[in-house]
């Protein structure tokens, strides 16, 4: 009797840790919150979903709310998501349980990894300046093949407008409920800080593929030829670190600085903000405060020439040069001194 126990609780075992639909982790629904739009008319939000592996997830109802006062027409799109080919449907809800739209697939999805889940195309009113897109989260489902739910998380999202010559390599720092992303890097920016006061973000990006000194700034400053737009929403931290990888690094620099303008129309606009708080081999550190990091501004970098003291020394051929000068000035001041002597 006690050893078929013992076959049996081993038995078990085995097939809790073969069972077919267990999953370490439970899926994650997330709207990005760095999304930029600058003159379109139309946005696509794609809905990304995480921990699919394992999740045995064959359908979702995903309701979504949004201000409908800057986002209209929502239209749920398939192509290149993890539910395209399937019976997809959405609509506004008639439930009046709350949201602007609702997206179903009732059975069909079988995709075993992470990627986006659907999309929602928006159109844009083009007065806004940001908007947030969120779940409603207890109307939001995952099931599997018997219709039990799934147990799953969600983060909302977030889209700005933004200038249209500076969407490249956009990177985002920010805090919204429990999620926070304090680091990030693209287009030799790394921004970064330790927290922020309560939900905030601060997104960048930058206006050119070239990215060297040549431009002729203000007060005999040197600037790059790129720089970057930087839009803050909400909450500030109150430090952040900017980290600009320069390619090819001037020499001879008396000091970088780190220079801002509201205006970009013109590179005279620029002044000095702040003085780096190191120098790299490719690399200049920046920090700055809640309050010197404004929202719609312009940031990029420039460097002043370092002057020479060194007392200029003639070369040979300048030295004769020098040499057969005074050998003329001497002969003119003798004839002169004949000329006179031959007067009196």
């Amino acid at each position: 009797m006690f050893l078929k126990l013992i076959r049996i609780t081993t038995i078990y075992l085995f097939v809790f840790f073969i069972l077919p639909g267990y999953s370490f982790s439970s899926p994650e629904l997330n709207i990005p919150t760095n999304m930029t739009v600058s003159n379109d008319t139309q946005v696509i939000i794609p809905i990304n979903i995480t921990g699919v592996s394992g999740a045995g997830i064959v359908g979702y109802s995903v309701r979504i709310d949004f201000d409908d006062a800057n986002l209209t027409n929502p239209v749920v799109i398939t192509d290149d998501t993890l539910s395209e080919g399937e019976d997809v449907k959405g609509g506004p809800p008639q439930d009046g349980k709350g949201g602007k739209y609702l997206i179903t697939l009732f059975s069909g999805f079988s995709a075993s990894e992470d990627g986006v889940l659907i999309k929602l195309q928006l159109d844009i009113d083009t007065n806004f300046s940001s908007t947030n897109i969120s779940f409603v989260s207890e109307e939001t489902k995952l099931f599997n093949s018997t219709y039990r739910l799934i147990t799953y998380s969600s983060s909302d999202g977030l889209l700005m407008r933004f200038d249209s010559e500076y969407e490249n390599d956009v990177i985002t720092i920010g805090k919204k409920d429990d999620d926070e992303v304090f680091t990030s890097e693209d287009g030799f920016l790394k921004m970064e800080t330790d927290s922020f006061n309560g939900d905030g973000f601060i997104v960048s990006g930058h206006n050119a593929e070239v990215m060297t000194f040549s431009v002729n700034g203000p007060e005999s400053y040197q600037m790059l030829s790129r720089s970057w737009f930087f839009e803050v929403y909400e909450n500030k931290p109150d430090f952040v670190t900017l980290t600009f990888t320069i390619p090819d690094m001037p020499a001879s620099v008396q000091h970088f600085a780190l220079l801002k303008a509201s205006d970009n129309s013109s590179f005279s606009n620029f002044a000095e903000l702040k003085r780096p708080i190191s120098v790299g081999q490719n690399t200049i550190e920046f920090q700055l405060s809640s309050e010197e990091l404004e929202e719609n501004n312009y940031y990029t970098i420039g460097f002043i020439q370092q002057q020479s003291n060194k007392v200029a020394i003639p070369t040979l051929n300048e030295w004769g040069m020098i040499l057969f000068a005074g050998l003329l000035i001497l002969m003119s001041i003798a004839k002169i001194k004949e000329v006179r002597i031959d007067t009196f």
